[in-house]
């Protein structure tokens, strides 16, 4: 998912894999470098009361095509005197767009309980230039094994590199955080912050940020509708375990939550099901379910039956596929 522009590398699992886009994904992925209490969310729009009903939001990241051409058209500036308030990190490596745009709204928030060892990473980086963060970001265990842990089991990965094409579709995550009463949006390929903008006392960040993210979704909808938006939240289960424990019992609410509880961890298992399943490799199964068909004489029929089919469909379809 994304990388820097120009020599952008499609690299295997040795160095960073390109990982799901997904707030299941995410969330896991985040619990295992330490964080407590945040999950993923993905916002299907913009008005106020979508943004409302996501509760306490960390920080935004969004997913876009990369163009190089708009990208180029960009030429908004860049903000400087950031470095006592804000943690910038420039993408030096490829395919881990997406954890460093987390990993740009965590840094940044100080209500996000980090855990102790990416605490320990945010207080030694905290003096570097933006680009030897982003070199810290890739010489970090913790970062990279937790990334990397999504790979998608592959026993055909090649070991060689490519470099990719302008024909390849190259997607790219930033992120939008309120930090210091400013709003700002965060790109790991630029070479800064950009300041979209002051946030008075009491304003509400999300209303302030959601004008930016229609205007970038504007300027690329003529050629691309693929986008997607999600929010960095306060876990809602451990929001709604808090608003369980201070009611009493017959008070009208209780059961209201106890089933929005129910509801959440039904999810969050959904989540954690569908992980266990991105990672499991399946080739030793299909490998014995063809043998065992192939020794009962099943799998030749089996395989003509199909291309029948398919056969049928063209012709019904017109020749088409």
């Amino acid at each position: 998912a994304g990388g820097a522009p120009g020599q952008l590398l499609i690299t295997d699992m040795t160095d960073w894999c390109t990982i799901e886009s997904d707030p299941g994904v995410f969330t896991e992925l985040v619990e295992q470098m330490g964080v407590k209490g945040v999950q993923f969310e993905e916002v299907y729009s913009l008005d106020s009361g979508s943004m409302q009903a996501l509760g306490e939001v960390h920080g935004l990241i969004f997913l876009f095509k990369w163009q190089q051409d708009l990208a180029q058209q960009d030429d908004r500036p860049t903000a400087s005197g950031y470095e006592d308030h804000l943690f910038f990190a420039k993408q030096v490596i490829t395919n881990a767009c997406a954890t460093q745009a987390i990993l740009s709204v965590l840094l940044n928030s100080e209500k996000v309980e980090l855990g102790e060892e990416l605490s320990n990473f945010k207080g030694f980086t905290k003096e570097f230039d933006s680009e030897t963060k982003g070199l810290a970001i890739s010489n970090s265990d913790l970062v990279r094994t937790a990334h990397n842990s999504f790979a998608p089991p592959d026993p055909f990965m090649s070991d060689n590199k490519r470099v990719a094409t302008k024909d390849d579709d190259l997607y790219h995550f930033i992120a939008y955080v309120p930090v210091a009463g400013k709003l700002y949006e965060l790109d790991g390929l630029k070479p800064g912050p950009v300041l979209l903008g002051e946030l008075p006392q009491g304003a509400d960040w999300l209303e302030a940020v959601a004008p930016a993210i229609q205007a970038r979704i504007e300027r690329y909808s003529q050629s691309e509708i693929r986008f997607n938006l999600m929010a960095i939240t306060a876990s809602r289960a451990d929001e709604l375990r808090k608003q369980i424990a201070s009611l009493a019992e017959g008070d009208a609410a209780l059961a209201e939550r106890r089933q929005q509880l129910a509801v959440e961890e039904q999810k969050l298992a959904r989540w954690k099901a569908e992980n266990v399943r991105r990672k499991h490799n399946y080739l030793p199964f299909l490998i014995n379910l063809l043998k065992v068909l192939a020794e009962k004489q099943q799998l030749v029929p089996l395989i003509d039956a199909a291309k029948e089919r398919q056969k049928q469909r063209a012709a019904a379809g017109g020749g088409a596929k």
